[in-house]
């Protein structure tokens, strides 16, 4: 059958649907059923998988019913759209779910089947190379809340999460495969893109925290058509997503103070940690940002924001300043508004150091791994710390940094207080500082590295993140990488602001590079004083006058739009 500029042809003993573009070119054969495991085992089909189409005007629905071995039944719904194919997944019954396997499933006795594909390139908008941006289509990528760089072979923590949309390439046709679901249901931690030789599957991890007791659905997945490159597809990703109406409303108008130019201190402590050998978080001190600030200021420097980093608090969890390394931080926050300047300070998403245990989730000994959002004690501890932090009668501060979404606590043998789980529970937590803070100061800044439409309503700017280094010879990647990054922001988040970052810079030769183009991405982010980190290199006239050029130029209204590049 003809659709749009495309043909499908319906194997039912098979059970897929081949797809071949109007040259006759094939794409796709895409499987007609799914996978939804359990914790009691895998998702089996077995026996005949009933095919019913119904075909309309450039329009044809196919139903296949299968017998599963976990679930009284399970019926995968497919739509061939002229611009789009669309599937999801109904199942009855009861069970903890651990995977849905989308385009994809098992079938005895043949074993797991993925769909066939001729695709021959791929992408993720989740930075997890410090270089390159398009991959061949048989690496693996995955979309999660869930990472931590520190952990070998976990790379995927810039962005959590990144959009739910992959896109993959045959000659010069970009596909889209996106996930389309309100956050409320988005209680999976993971979106894998699964390829093999000659095909692929899509898979959501579930991790037995979703319990069925009656139906469920999957999210549904949307493969679009026909765009130009990357970047448009993540434009109709954010597109579909709002057709579909599960993007939530932004409540917070913007406001002037948020385009001011960044000094974040995080760089200028591990700058210090680097020559002196000692860990950056002890020096997070008010000795040190009157230091930081007073050298900038020599220079003629002199940022509109000020983000105090990584450990001003004595606890992460209850926000309180460390008397030691903050023997007045509402005087300081006071001196820095009298000169005209605002201060964010940086908040640890989960870290639960000073929290009470009904505060958190716990592992399967009792112990803390993560606050919950879902308890009472964790609501109370929040709002809590954020009145603390923002009030008149607090700190006063005007924001947050908030950093480490990605460390949403992952396992089936987790214990929690409520059903969400995974990015649905990430957004719940963000959503009780949000809200807090803007019922406190409406102007209130909220930063977070969560380029997602499903997250608009909890942040007003992304942060691009850090730097990923790379001893490679390729000069200027940082700057391409980090164009790619606000790339993604720009077709997911058009509505939010950019945080440029600028730490860890691999070099000084690359953060030179980075300077030239930062204003031209979003908000310029200055993370260094006297010198980088990395390669101990010392700054002199020429480095403090290109950081005056750059913020210059971004208050000049040289800002660029172009996107990815």
């Amino acid at each position: 059958m003809k659709i749009g500029d495309y043909t499908v042809d319906v194997h039912t003993s098979k059970a897929y649907a081949a797809v071949h573009g109007a040259d006759g070119q094939p794409w796709f054969a895409l499987r007609l059923h799914a996978s939804l495991d359990t914790a009691a085992g895998f998702d089996e089909s077995y026996g005949d998988i009933v095919i019913q189409d119904a075909r309309h005007h450039e329009e044809l629905v196919i139903t296949a019913s299968a017998r599963s071995t976990l679930w009284d039944t399970r019926v995968t719904t497919t739509r061939f759209l002229p611009d789009r194919i669309e599937t999801s997944t109904t199942v009855t019954g009861r069970g903890e779910l651990t995977e849905a396997h989308l385009l994809g499933g098992r079938r005895t006795p043949r074993g797991f089947l993925p769909s066939g594909s001729h695709l021959q390139r791929a992408y993720s908008p989740n930075p997890d190379h410090p270089t390159r941006v398009i991959r061949d289509a048989l690496e693996p990528a995955t979309i999660s809340v869930c990472g931590e760089g520190s952990e070998p072979g976990i790379e995927r923590w810039l962005f959590s999460p990144a959009p739910w949309c992959f896109a993959a390439a045959l000659d010069d046709r970009w596909f889209g495969l996106s996930v389309v679901a309100p956050i409320a249901t988005q209680t999976f931690t993971n979106y894998h893109y699964l390829p093999v030789t000659g095909g692929f599957s899509l898979r959501l991890d579930y991790e037995g925290q979703t319990v069925v007791d009656g139906s469920f659905t999957t999210p549904l997945l949307v493969v679009h058509l026909d765009s130009t490159g990357p970047e448009e597809v993540l434009v109709r990703h954010r597109q579909l997503l709002d057709g579909y109406g599960v993007v939530p409303e932004r409540s917070a108008a913007k406001a002037d103070w948020w385009q001011g130019t960044i000094f974040c201190g995080w760089g200028a402590q591990c700058a210090i940690a680097a020559r002196t050998d000692q860990a950056p978080q002890p020096l997070a001190t008010q000795l040190n940002y009157d230091r930081f600030l007073d050298t900038l200021a020599g220079q003629g420097i002199v940022p509109q924001t000020v983000v105090i980093d990584d450990k001003w608090q004595e606890s992460y969890a209850t926000c309180r300043p460390d008397p030691l390394k903050w023997p007045d931080l509402k005087g300081w926050i006071a001196e820095r508004h009298a000169a005209g300047q605002r201060v964010l300070l940086w908040w640890k998403a989960w870290d639960y150091e000073g929290a009470p245990v009904d505060a958190c989730i716990t592992d399967a000994g009792g112990e803390p791994v993560g606050l919950d959002a879902d308890s009472p004690a964790c609501v109370e501890l929040i709002t809590d710390a954020v009145e603390y932090m923002l009030s008149a009668d607090g700190l006063n501060a005007d924001g947050f940094k908030i950093d480490f979404t990605a460390r949403t606590p992952s396992g089936s043998s987790l214990r929690h207080a409520g059903p969400r789980w995974g990015a649905a529970l990430l957004h719940e937590q963000l959503r009780l500082v949000y809200d807090t803070a803007k019922q406190l100061k409406p102007d209130a800044l909220v930063v977070t590295h969560t380029p997602n439409a499903a997250f608009v309503d909890v942040t007003d700017m992304i942060r691009l993140n850090d730097v990923l280094r790379a001893d490679n010879g390729e000069p200027g990647y940082v700057a391409r990488h980090m164009t790619y990054r606000a790339g993604v922001v720009k077709a997911s988040c058009p509505e939010l602001g950019i945080d440029t970052d600028g730490w860890m810079m691999p070099s000084h030769t690359e953060w030179r590079e980075y300077l030239k183009i930062q204003h031209g991405l979003g908000v310029p982010a200055l993370y260094y004083v006297d010198g980088t980190d990395t390669d101990r290199h010392d700054f002199g006239p020429d480095d403090f006058a290109a950081i005056l050029t750059s913020w210059k130029s971004f208050g000049d209204g040289g800002r660029d739009t172009s996107g990815l590049t």
